[in-house]
């Protein structure tokens, strides 16, 4: 995600306000049975040369919103503004309900929004994606083998089309040539 949009992770890991805010990530999402708070996962070592752009740092689902804000200052207008949109909704119900403007009143109304736009959002992409798989982990086992495979084959046909350009851009005055 980082490189799509020209951005180094490596400097998100050494900036101050990324320190703070992991911090207080392992803190609230840290438990007895995962003490060590792993929420980043390098794999390097051990990737064949073939599939080597799985190679990277990995981090926790819940901290991919962080690094999007920070990699992209569009992300995070789009997300202001959604937030922005349920604020106005709740407050507006709230308005109309005469209620008090409190955690307490506001919670339940915040929850209601946030679940009206999801199951917008999950019709829209069963719109776009009908008959398509859209997650490679709904596939059964089988499935996810033979992707595994024809990701492999498709890989390894890559590299030996690398090579054969090599060669013909070696070889390349001499075919013109004798063609």
């Amino acid at each position: 995600m980082c490189q799509q949009f020209r951005k180094d992770f490596r400097k998100l890991l050494e900036n101050k306000s990324w320190e703070e805010y992991y911090k207080a990530f392992c803190e609230e999402y840290s438990n007895r049975r995962n003490s060590d708070g792993c929420f980043l996962y390098k794999i390097h070592a051990g990737i064949p040369d073939e599939i080597k752009q799985v190679r990277g740092t990995y981090v926790d689902p819940r901290l991919i919103n962080y690094i999007a804000m920070w990699a992209s200052p569009k992300y995070c207008i789009a997300v202001g503004k959604i937030m922005d949109s349920i604020d106005k909704k709740v407050h507006e119900k709230l308005d109309e309900e005469e209620l008090e403007d409190t955690v307490e009143n506001a919670k339940p109304l915040f929850e209601q929004e946030v679940r009206k736009m999801r199951e917008k959002q999950l019709e829209h992409e069963r719109e776009l994606c009908y008959g398509y798989r859209d997650s490679p982990f709904e596939l059964d086992q089988w499935e996810q083998e033979n992707l595994k495979r024809e990701f492999r084959e498709y890989e390894l046909a890559k590299i030996a089309l690398e090579a054969a350009e090599k060669k013909l851009k070696a070889w390349g005055s001499f075919c013109t040539k004798i063609l």
